[in-house]
């Protein structure tokens, strides 16, 4: 895969590709932006191109085929496990990095996720990140960049990913999925990628949300409830589709739904502070039906 075949973020391209042709390649790297963006792609790529030892870049290069094989033995991806990068991991990190490079002229370390190291475990890693092995070329990405030390940050050139455009978006699902588009979704997704294909996914619940937002000021209250059971069994998914109903509720214009966003913020504080799950969807509905079928507000922006 080259840069050209990942979507979105052609200025970090441009910045990756100068810097490999200059060759001023930095020691380590913080790749920063929202999950789903890309950052692990590129990454992988930047570190194809920087361990690539043919000055064509023909891509079939023992380098290349190592890691297109993913058995490079001068790369390694760390990456949480069970939401976590403990010290031990770092350790065992150093003690390879060491090592001079088998394959290629540089050794390339990726640490996906790296908010998820521990406090001991970034300390452990400042060390190296002061003093890398001139072949050595640390990558770290983050989706929240303030859960990293201060230190670990200084240490490392920024690397910023900026959101996708929503019609980039539209425009590869397009290409890569054959189920018809949900814009609501897309504008949830907030320029990722890869939420928008999670959410894409799950469209058959998010279209049954949608019918059920149609037709609530057509219904009463128990016939209401009936419809809405589905949401009373999305306790893991909630938090999405609470995002969805208030893109719903936006989307139309209505000053009445549009009203009807801040019970929505209210129940996502319930939930967030441990209130009944059931009672929190119970008060969801009934604001929710109050306030769409309040008799003198039928006002539109």
């Amino acid at each position: 895969m080259s840069f050209d075949n990942i979507t979105g973020n052609n200025k970090v391209k441009d910045f990756l590709n100068k810097s490999l042709k200059e060759n001023h390649v930095s020691h380590s790297y913080l790749f920063v932006g929202i999950d789903g963006i890309g950052k692990t792609l590129f990454a992988q790529e930047f570190a194809r191109k920087l361990l690539c030892i043919d000055q064509e870049e023909s891509e079939n290069c023992l380098s290349c085929i190592k890691m297109k094989s993913g058995n490079h033995p001068d790369f390694e991806k760390i990456e949480p496990e069970e939401g976590i990068i403990k010290i031990d991991t770092i350790r065992q990190l150093q003690e390879k990095i060491v090592q001079k490079p088998i394959t290629s002229k540089r050794k390339v370390y990726l640490i996906k996720d790296s908010e998820y190291m521990k406090a001991e475990a970034q300390n452990c890693l400042l060390k190296t990140l002061e003093e890398p092995p001139e072949y050595a070329i640390i990558i770290l990405t983050t989706a929240n960049e303030s859960k990293l030390l201060p230190t670990i940050r200084s240490r490392c050139l920024k690397v910023s990913f900026d959101a996708i455009p929503e019609e980039t978006i539209i425009k590869y699902i397009n290409e890569n999925n054959s189920s018809e588009i949900d814009n609501n979704l897309i504008s949830m997704s907030e320029g990722s990628i890869g939420k928008a294909i999670l959410l894409q996914e799950k469209k058959d619940i998010y279209e049954s949300v949608t019918n059920i937002l149609d037709e609530i000021q057509n219904e009463d209250m128990n016939t209401l409830w009936k419809k809405a059971e589905l949401l009373y069994k999305q306790k893991d998914n909630i938090q999405d589709i609470l995002s969805y109903i208030n893109v719903y509720l936006y989307k139309t214009k209505n000053l009445n739904k549009i009203n009807c966003i801040k019970y929505v913020e209210d129940t996502k504080k319930r939930l967030a502070s441990n209130s009944n799950y059931d009672m929190s969807i119970d008060y969801l509905l009934i604001k929710l039906w109050e306030g769409i079928n309040e008799k003198y507000s039928r006002s539109s922006i």
